[in-house]
């Protein structure tokens, strides 16, 4: 039997998720809405507009007639810092983003590094932290394995074994949660894009780093058990990994790449594949799709789409993931 601080909570909850879509909302819709009495959507939303955290204001919602109160998401109560980092042709790159409750973009900054260790992520943090200082969450995206808050097989060498969600949330006191950029990626498309019982794979060739996939399954990412499951660029192609990024023969990085899908059809049979990175464009998708039609029969063959900007998603997919972490969607 849950106890009445976990019924009030989860009651809490069900009122959040109605306003974070956004707009302005009665409490008789919310009570609808929510299967909540207007009693208790009245005490939660009282206790809510007190907090900050919701805005209530008197209207008039039809020519005539008395005026109510309507309630929409405070934006300025609380923040989203997003922190990425990649490497994009050589160039070490590191993105901060701040959202607000609705997920709209308040800041974007992106910097270029020689040496981007975990003292550049710090001071980039603390920075953001000092102009919004209302960030209740910090989301990283890594190019790596993250495996238990560690930074594990990252494209960006200094990185490597970084216990990073430990040590920011020890210096700044934030809840940080740390996942590979993929699995942000598949999961903003799910949420922009999916059908829910979808097989989605997105598969990312970046130029001078290995490759990788992520895939989804009705709103469930195919992590594997260390969160490994896509790394492409460990698949026994008879090279080595540093041969691998920094092939410069197109045939042989067709050949590879072919295989590689061929491999993730066979495997997965997803419904879509999502085709983005620099070594790809609608011309060597179209012909990828070719060479797979060789091995896997067409009734079997997905959906092929390329994005050229995957940026998007990936951003969605971390806003989308801190309302998970709160419990709000």
């Amino acid at each position: 039997m849950k106890n009445s601080a976990d019924i009030r909570k989860f009651n809490i909850y069900k009122i959040q998720r109605i306003l974070w879509n956004g707009g302005e909302h009665t409490k008789q819709q919310i009570a609808i809405d929510t299967g909540l009495s207007v009693a208790t959507c009245n005490t939660l939303l009282n206790d809510m507009e007190k907090s900050g955290e919701v805005i209530g204001n008197k209207k008039r919602i039809q020519e005539v007639g008395r005026s109510t109160i309507t309630y929409q998401v405070n934006e300025s109560y609380e923040s989203i810092l997003c922190i990425s980092f990649e490497l994009i042709k050589g160039k070490k790159s590191l993105k901060r983003i701040v959202l607000s409750p609705l997920g709209n973009i308040l800041s974007y900054t992106e910097k270029f590094y020689k040496i981007l260790d975990y003292c550049v992520i710090k001071e980039n943090i603390s920075e953001m932290i000092s102009t919004y200082s209302n960030i209740s969450q910090i989301m990283i995206g890594t190019p790596s394995v993250a495996e238990h808050g560690i930074i594990k097989h990252c494209d960006i060498e200094e990185l490597e074994n970084q216990k990073i969600v430990e040590e920011i949330e020890s210096c700044f006191k934030i809840p940080v949660y740390l996942e590979n950029d993929m699995h942000f990626k598949i999961y903003g498309y799910y949420k922009k894009e999916g059908v829910p019982n979808d097989i989605i794979t997105i598969v990312n060739f970046p130029s001078n780093v290995l490759p990788g996939t992520a895939s989804i399954h009705a709103g469930t990412i195919i992590k594997g058990k260390n969160k490994y499951a896509g790394m492409l660029g460990f698949l026994p192609f008879g090279i080595n990994r540093k041969d691998e990024v920094s092939l410069k023969d197109i045939e042989i990085d067709m050949y590879l790449i072919s295989k590689s899908i061929a491999y993730i059809i066979a495997i997965i049979n997803p419904n879509i594949i999502v085709f983005t990175g620099d070594l790809f464009d609608e011309d060597i998708v179209e012909y990828i799709k070719n060479e797979c039609l060789n091995t896997i029969p067409e009734e079997y063959m997905p959906e092929f789409l390329f994005i050229e900007d995957i940026n998007t998603y990936y951003l969605e997919g971390m806003y989308q993931k801190s309302l998970d972490l709160k419990g709000i969607l």
